[in-house]
């Protein structure tokens, strides 16, 4: 056994060597192109020289024919926009697609038909008639011609006669350790290329200005470059001025040159190749010395004539973006580094290789920002080459760390976040760069519906895509990187640059690199944090006194679900911090050494770079009874929650109705950015009808769990306000509830669900009267869609309700489905659906007047309200009276003031509301029909008439034609008109993630 132990160990070692070889595919082109801009499209042709460096034979080749991905809907990309709510692709003028076409490939100058495997029309396959062996090669040719697409819809585009050419011809797909990697293109979700070199030659007219990928090597367009570029800078105060005639809100394009041009570009060492041509660009040029080598590296600006103001430093921006990338990462390894101005095409900026698009910026420093985060993925992305598909986070969170860390080094101190809200002049309290990403994410968080980080980058929701992929990846690392200290960090993402630039790093190369350097387990970082939606919550416990030893032990109690560092810091009676530790992950205690009575106060993390969901108990202090309770802090309106206060925030509030008449008061709540754990609100208010005191109240808990739900929501409300005009008449209400959003944040929902369970007690006084009741009703809401033009909802809920004496009680079920379509699209014209069935399986009523526990066909009104769910101006009011005619858009939910279909049985009824061609969508045509039973008859009712509806908050429905068992129209038409008023806020809880 020991000598077979010895064999099989050799035999082994040479498999588990070569295993951990590296290898990547190599791809050189050539392309020669030329643009028509009169139709807006280019020809070309491509050969490509395809290096097989992998120690697999292959028999196929995978091409991206991403043009195609703008072809038509059965694309890919048409689907997920259409999902995100951009239709244009899936439905729009044909005119503003595009394709490519003319493909004639050959490999190694034999014939070869692509086949479309897949749905999407952008992804071929090339059989190969000869396997390609482990170090062979072949060529691969094809002509072919782009029509260019609108640039509204994605990144490839043009504008009239701008063009943005990105993705644009035919690109062999990755083939690395995992196989062949065909993905779509995708607007959300980037891309996946082999490295290589580029020989790209481009035809055009002659008085187009371009930025590209490579260096240029056509050297009259070098010295025409900066010629235009000391031309700028010398008409720049004029043209900023007005006085050029060009400063206007839309520069017009010139004629395009008879004659034309063919501008040549090489590059090494790229895995894309993107220009942007336009006859209307100026031009600015600068240059930075790199800050390792010394090496100069060439930085150009083109951009139109009405944003000249704003990019007049953008040469600053490309500078300074490109100096502290190559400081921190590791020196730019290209000649140049070019920025565009594409604000009229789609998108807020995009990436290639030495070339970026700048989108539309409305300030200097959003400009800046923009600029330097996409001059950045020259890093991540264009060197540093990860799968951004599949690990978005490589590229964009780690580029934010870099993008914030920028913006915190060139402006100390900064307020950006607080300056963002109303310039400045809202409490948001001293909140900078940094705070924007952090605020961002623990807010989603906080209402439960973020996702991992390592999440592919389709499974994303649109908010997740933006928050969590950038902004929290970016506050992780700088965790990270304030853990390690800014000189190790820098270390080890420097040899991470020199032993990964020009190549394809993995997840576990990264965090097989950190390990190694810093001789550390942190699977709390890239298994805890990385993989999963686990939150990080650092509780402070005590701060014990050792007067022996004349110092203190500081415990802390993770509150949280990640077992990572934390760093705790030392604040003296001189408010200066003097001394800072960090407790290692899977220890709870540390000592400070500093004298005793020389400590005001203890805080964990006090320079919030570690993201806690919650820092409401990272503080505590020598003096005073409660060591770690904030001060409260009253704030007017909104505002965001800091960590050294209990922040209360008030504003004046008036309200009103038939009984308590005018209500003047003042809601008092903590509802802050981000979220908090506990919630509550106050509102009371003074009657001036009833002399007393009214309003509501409410208090809930937030909790997150691990599994089997995005968030569960506890609380509880109360209810007060008087119900008639008799003295001393009124109702309280309180109600507890619990609300359950089911589901997985692993990726987007296809279907959201809920469970809320409620709870009721009540009594209602009237004079000397009093009336108790109880009830529990359960409801469960299933909702899904496929875009913009179609959305369905399934509900159904169980009630149980009785007085407390037990004379009467219901137990009633109901279900509903409600479902909307689009049937004109050019005119953004809805239908909707809905249909409702409920029954009482138990009516338990000994009085003739009964009505309050009925179903009724037309809604309920106040009175039947038996959860206190909505809000009634007269609760209490008869069918006479202008306040009875409001109804609930509830139960038959018929257009309808009529008591007809009212019933202590079943009823069933569907309803449609249609928008109405050339008129605005706030004006409807609605249709009911409804069954009920009432005395073992089968009754059948029906009315039609307009509506008028805002936003789901005020409707009012004028009847037209109705059944005959409903009575006379006309008889008294003022009656018959109903009103909603749907002010119910708080009626399921505050459930402020449904904005999201």
């Amino acid at each position: 056994m020991f000598y077979f132990k010895i064999i099989s160990l050799f035999l082994v070692l040479p498999l588990t060597s070569f295993a951990q070889t590296y290898w990547q595919q190599e791809v050189n082109y050539i392309i020669n192109v030329e643009l028509n801009d009169r139709k807006h499209v280019l020809n070309g042709e491509i050969s490509m020289d395809y290096i097989n460096h992998s120690p697999d034979t292959l028999h196929e080749i995978y091409i991206h024919l991403w043009p195609n991905a703008y072809k038509d809907r059965s694309s890919e990309l048409a689907c997920q926009l259409y999902r995100n709510g951009d239709d244009e692709l899936y439905f729009g003028n044909s005119d503003n697609r595009g394709f490519i076409d003319g493909l004639a490939f050959k490999i190694d100058n034999r014939i070869v038909e692509p086949t479309f495997p897949f749905k999407s029309p952008d992804i071929c396959v090339l059989k190969l008639a000869q396997a390609l062996l482990p170090k062979g090669q072949l060529n691969i040719t094809t002509p072919f011609r782009v029509k260019i697409p609108s640039g509204e819809i994605s990144r490839l585009g043009h504008i009239e006669q701008s063009y943005q050419i990105t993705q644009w011809y035919p690109k062999p797909a990755v083939y690395d350790k995992n196989g062949w990697n065909p993905m779509s293109y995708l607007n959300q979700g980037e891309f996946y290329s082999e490295f290589g070199s580029f020989d790209v030659s481009i035809t055009l007219p002659s008085n187009y200005v371009v930025g590209a990928t490579g260096d240029l090597q056509t050297e009259s367009e070098i010295q025409r470059l900066k010629e235009l570029a000391d031309k700028t800078v010398k008409e720049l105060p004029d043209i900023i001025a007005g006085r050029k005639g060009l400063n206007n809100s839309k520069s017009p394009f010139p004629n395009s040159s008879e004659q034309k041009k063919t501008l040549r570009y090489t590059q090494k060492d790229v895995h894309d190749f993107a220009w942007f041509a336009d006859k209307r660009y100026l031009v600015l040029k600068g240059e930075v010395e790199l800050p390792n080598s010394g090496r100069i590296v060439d930085t150009w600006a083109m951009f139109v004539p009405q944003n000249a103001k704003l990019w007049s430093k953008s040469i600053e921006y490309l500078n300074d973006g490109t100096f502290y990338y190559s400081k921190w990462n590791g020196d730019y390894p290209y000649n140049q580094v070019t920025a565009v101005d594409g604000t009229i095409s789609a998108g807020g900026g995009m990436e290639y290789p030495n070339v970026t698009v700048i989108g539309n910026s409305s300030s200097d420093e959003e400009l800046e920002i923009v600029i330097v985060h996409e001059v950045g993925h020259n890093w991540f992305y264009g060197i540093l080459g990860s799968n951004e598909r599949v690990h978005g986070w490589m590229d964009e969170g780690i580029n934010t760390l870099n993008e914030v860390r920028y913006i915190q080094t060139k402006y100390p101190g900064n307020t950006r976040l607080s300056d963002m809200v109303l310039n400045g002049r809202f409490h948001m309290n001293d909140l900078d760069y940094h705070d924007m990403g952090d605020l961002s994410y623990r807010t989603i968080s906080s209402f439960g519906i973020d996702q991992p980080i390592e999440t592919h980058s389709a499974d994303f929701s649109p908010i997740n895509y933006g928050i969590v992929m950038y902004q929290k990846t970016g506050l992780v690392f700088f965790y990270l990187k304030e853990y390690l200290g800014d000189d190790e960090f820098d270390r080890i993402m420097q040899k991470y640059f020199n032993e990964w630039k020009f190549k394809h790093p993995q997840p576990e190369d990264l965090k097989s690199l950190f390990e190694s350097e810093t001789d550390k387990n942190l699977d709390w970082f890239f298994k805890e944090i990385i993989q999963t939606t686990n939150h990080i919550d650092y509780k402070l416990k005590s701060v014990k006194k050792l007067k022996e030893k004349n110092s203190s032990t500081v415990t802390i109690k993770n509150v949280g679900q990640v077992d990572g560092p934390v760093e705790i810091n030392v604040i003296d009676v001189n408010d200066e911090m003097v001394e800072s530790k960090w407790i290692e992950p899977g220890e709870n205690s540390i000592a400070i050494e500093t004298k005793s009575n020389q400590i005001s106060k203890v805080i964990i993390d006090e320079g919030k770079n570690i993201p806690e969901i919650n820092r409401q108990n990272n503080i505590w202090k020598s003096k005073g009874l409660f060591h770690k309770l904030e001060p409260i802090k009253f704030e007017f309106l909104f505002g965001d929650n800091e960590r050294e206060y209990s922040n209360v925030f008030w504003t004046p509030s008036i309200a009103g109705n038939a009984y308590d008449r005018f209500m003047l008061g003042a809601a008092i709540h903590n509802f802050g950015i981000p979220s908090n754990e506990l919630q509550y609100l106050i509102a009371p208010h003074y009657s001036f009808g009833a002399n007393r005191i009214s309003g509501i109240a409410e208090v809930s808990y937030n909790i997150l769990p691990r599994k089997r739900a995005k968030m569960v929501k506890v609380g509880s409300s109360i209810k007060s306000f008087a119900n008639s005009t008799y003295e001393n008449s009124y109702f309280v209400g309180v109600s507890p509830f619990i609300r359950i959003d089911l589901g997985t944040r692993n990726k987007t929902a296809k279907l959201n669900q809920q469970l809320l369970i409620r709870g009721i007690w009540r009594q209602d006084v009237y004079g000397g009267l009093k009336k108790s009741s109880a009830g529990v009703k359960s409801i469960y809401t299933l909702k899904g869609g496929g875009g913009p033009d179609f959305n369905w909802n399934i509900e159904s809920t169980l009630t149980y309700y009785q007085d407390i004496k037990g004379i009467e009680s219901i137990f009633r079920g109901e279900v509903e489905g409600s479902l909307s379509f689009r049937y004109l699209r050019e005119m953004g014209k809805s239908i909707s659906a809905r249909c409702y069935f409920g029954r009482n399986f138990i009516f338990d009523s000994p009085f003739f007047y009964n009505d309050h526990l009925q179903l009724a066909m037309s809604g309920s009104r106040g009175y039947q309200d038996l959860f206190l769910e909505q809000y009634n101006f007269e609760r209490n009011a008869s069918g006479g009276s202008f306040w009875g005619q409001q109804r609930a858009n509830d139960q038959g939910s018929f257009s309808s003031t009529s008591d007809i279909g009212t019933t202590q049985y079943w009823l069933s009824s569907c309803n449609v509301h249609a928008e109405i061609p050339y008129i605005p969508n706030f004006i409807k045509i609605f249709s009911n029909h409804g069954l009920f039973m009432d005395d073992n008859q089968l009754n059948y009712m029906h009315n039609s008439g307009l509506s008028i509806e805002f936003g789901g908050i005020l409707g009012v429905y004028f009847p037209l034609i109705r059944s005959e068992n409903m009575g006379n129209l006309f008889d008294a038409y003022g009656h018959e008109i109903k009103f909603t008023l749907n002010f119910n806020l708080f009626d399921r809880g505050l459930n402020l993630s449904n904005l999201f």
